[in-house]
């Protein structure tokens, strides 16, 4: 048997669950919706990670090797 209380967690947790997918499928529309289609092939994904190492980095969050 559940209580009151169990039962509006349930509630919330739903609507969260819910919430969250909304904001999921946005943000794929809004992907989708961005521009020209790229191909993250190989090369890209190296790229990608050059830029990003580069901008954590520049941030001063680089890990310094011993």
């Amino acid at each position: 048997m559940f209580s009151a209380s169990d039962y509006v967690r349930a509630l919330i947790r739903e609507d969260q669950k819910r919430k969250a997918e909304e904001k999921l499928e946005a943000l794929l529309l809004k992907g989708l919706d961005s521009g020209e289609p790229i191909e993250a092939n190989t090369a890209w994904w190296k790229k990608k990670k050059v830029e990003l190492l580069e901008r954590h980095r520049a941030k001063g969050n680089g890990r310094r090797k011993k």
